[in-house]
């Protein structure tokens, strides 16, 4: 026995070595890991609201381009107007956010080869046709906007 009792001295002796110039964590270590940890997952959780705006964001530009684009093959569908102003172009029924306009340039070759609000004396069979998706909460600046072209394959081009 007292060679166990002399291997068990040791063993105490070599622990109090160890562990005489331990002193444990101290309540000032532990509050600073604490506010490290915490300012993680605030960066954490900021950067997940973040991008949950942007997929918002994304989801309401990209419903606003399926408006303009729906609303343009509508129109390009429809038989040719020569004056839209009186009989108009069928409009899409939008969602409550939206609110779609719609415009009508008409072609004038002569003198300046452009194209003109007003509708012409004589129609040229050629329309270019505007779309303009509106946010209703922002109504001043257009969400999307598209522009394409309608041809009466009737008329002849001058």
């Amino acid at each position: 026995m007292t060679r166990e009792r002399a291997h068990t001295k040791r063993i105490v002796r070599t622990m109090r070595g160890i562990l005489r110039g331990q002193r444990g964590i101290s309540l000032l270590g532990e509050l600073v890991a604490i506010a490290i940890i915490a300012l993680a997952l605030g960066i954490f959780v900021l950067g997940l609201a973040a991008s949950g705006q942007g997929v918002r964001l994304v989801d309401y530009r990209v419903s606003a381009e399926n408006l303009a684009r729906r609303q343009m093959e509508l129109i390009k569908a429809a038989p040719y107007q020569v004056d839209p102003t009186t009989a108009p172009y069928p409009i899409l029924v939008t969602p409550s956010r939206f609110t779609i306009e719609t415009q009508v340039n008409y072609w004038v070759p002569e003198p300046t080869a452009t194209f003109q609000q007003e509708p012409p004396d004589t129609d040229h069979g050629l329309q270019r046709i505007i779309v303009r998706v509106v946010s209703v909460s922002d109504p001043d600046t257009p969400t999307f906007v598209l522009e394409g072209f309608k041809g009466d394959h009737d008329a002849t081009l001058e």
